[in-house]
């Protein structure tokens, strides 16, 4: 076997890195669409139960001040809000299933419309929630600045994703609608990371849980909500053109993510979830 041949076969030849690079894709995936999937439920059971019953100061059980007598405006954001939540955790799983772009364009496209304007209301009606209602959000200040800088980047993905599907610039597309679903995603990330935190650790640990401030959710808010926009373009940009070493630590940097996730989503569905269907 000729020293190229070696090269080719071995498990640092680009094939092989590729091949890596898209297994751990695929395995990231699937934890995205086990957790969400059962996030969706859990928001379906919890809330829209608990709204079709006319029962809103049941919400109160998981979001403080989540709803509040007489202030009208404020229970419509929130109300908003959690309804629209189940719709788009669910509308950008279908987003990036390929056998849905290639057997399904029409609702690919549709969905995708629908799902850019959730985004944007979303991210209003957060930011609203925010400026008008403290005692929502957890994490202190920096929580705050951290998901309205959440919100905008939301925003930002949201027009490009769809300025680049009208131009039918899909490459460009497709990479704006994924930074999309990764910034959309931030809230279910930051809950499977407080759960695997208190999983791993069993009890609160550098973080207050009467105030939910604290070191912890400092460094859990910028985990999950800037992080991995960053991680996400070291994929991208791995997966174009880097090396086969560079396909390989990243392929090891997703794999050991989606363990990290799925402890999260475990102990998220164990811990918060289930319990409050």
């Amino acid at each position: 076997m000729t020293s190229q041949a070696m090269l080719d076969s071995g498990w640092r030849s680009p094939v092989f890195a590729s091949k890596a690079l898209d297994a751990a894709a695929r395995c990231w995936f699937a934890t995205v669409l086990l957790g969400q999937a059962i996030f969706s439920m859990y928001i379906v059971m919890f809330y829209y139960g608990s709204t079709l019953q006319g029962n809103f100061a049941r919400f109160n059980q998981v979001m403080p001040a989540g709803y509040i007598e007489g202030d009208g405006p404020g229970n419509v954001a929130v109300i908003t809000h959690v309804m629209f939540a189940a719709l788009i955790t669910m509308g950008g799983l279908l987003q990036l299933l390929p056998g849905i772009r290639r057997r399904l364009p029409a609702l690919h496209r549709w969905n995708g419309r629908i799902y850019v304007l959730i985004a944007i209301v979303m991210s209003l009606s957060g930011a609203y929630m925010i400026v008008t209602r403290t005692d929502l959000v957890a994490g202190g200040a920096f929580g705050h600045t951290a998901l309205m800088i959440n919100g905008g980047i939301i925003l930002l993905c949201a027009v490009m994703a769809f300025k680049f599907a009208r131009r039918r610039q899909f490459a460009s597309h497709r990479v704006w609608a994924l930074r999309l679903f990764v910034a959309v995603s931030g809230v279910w990330l930051f809950r499977i990371g407080m759960m695997a935190w208190l999983g791993l650790h069993g009890a609160p640990v550098g973080f207050d849980p009467v105030s939910f401030t604290g070191p912890f959710l400092t460094a859990l808010h910028t985990l999950t909500y800037i992080v991995p926009l960053l991680f996400l373009e070291v994929y991208l940009r791995a997966k174009a053109h880097g090396s086969a070493t560079q396909k390989l630590m990243t392929a090891s940097g997703v794999a050991l993510l989606s363990v990290v996730m799925l402890g999260g989503v475990l102990s998220a569905t164990f811990g918060m979830w289930l319990p409050r269907i």
